[in-house]
């Protein structure tokens, strides 16, 4: 039987869980600069033939990144080709993994991937994340970068331009993980309320 006590202590467990995951949330903001091929604290960079701009991709429930969004503009005359099979990440502990991109199942990361195909004028959006940081157990899993100030990680994409195959590598560094103050804010409301709801939560147990 589940004594008022007892609903009480797994009433405060969860609220507990909640503060630390929403805390965990909020080191979901930092400050990044593209080292490679050219410094820019916008990360992007362009050629004759295409522009691209990068931002990180926060992981599940914004914690951390998992990977790496971009939006490419072919700014060329002819298709240009990225070929994920040939393209990888570098993660902030030196480590090369294979990546998958978006709209490809967790399950088939270890199987071979189409190219995408931008025409001239064309733009594409998507994301990459390393495949060696995808697992199983009791459900699909990505694990984040594990990034800090002053980590180093990168993507290298091979892309084919008129039919000559070439490859671009994009070194990355964290200037700063800290706190966002705006998710800090929110997250001070909530728990706010939710210490609210647990008085009058225990106010009716008591009863």
């Amino acid at each position: 039987m589940l004594t008022s006590s007892s609903l009480k202590a797994k009433i405060m467990f969860g609220s507990v869980f909640f503060l630390v995951i929403a805390a965990t949330w909020a080191v979901s903001a930092g400050t990044f600069r593209l080292l490679q091929p050219v410094e820019s604290d916008v990360l992007s960079y362009s050629t004759p033939n295409f522009s691209i701009t990068f931002r990180m991709r926060p992981g599940d429930f914004g914690i951390g990144y998992e990977g790496i969004s971009f939006t490419i503009t072919n700014t060329s005359d002819h298709p240009i080709e990225i070929d994920w099979d040939r393209s990888s990440m570098t993660l902030p502990n030196g480590q090369t993994s294979n990546v998958i991109h978006e709209g490809t199942r967790y399950i088939a990361s270890g199987t071979p991937t189409p190219p995408t195909t931008i025409p001239p004028g064309g733009r594409l959006s998507d994301s990459v994340i390393p495949t060696r940081n995808i697992s199983y157990y009791e459900g699909w899993n990505v694990s984040t970068l594990g990034l800090s100030a002053g980590s180093q990680f990168g993507v290298y994409l091979a892309l084919s331009e008129a039919g000559t195959q070439k490859g671009f590598n994009f070194v990355f560094e964290a200037v700063e993980v800290e706190f966002d103050s705006r998710r800090l804010g929110s997250i001070l409301i909530a728990a706010l309320v939710l210490v609210a709801a647990l008085a009058l939560v225990g106010a009716v147990l008591d009863l």
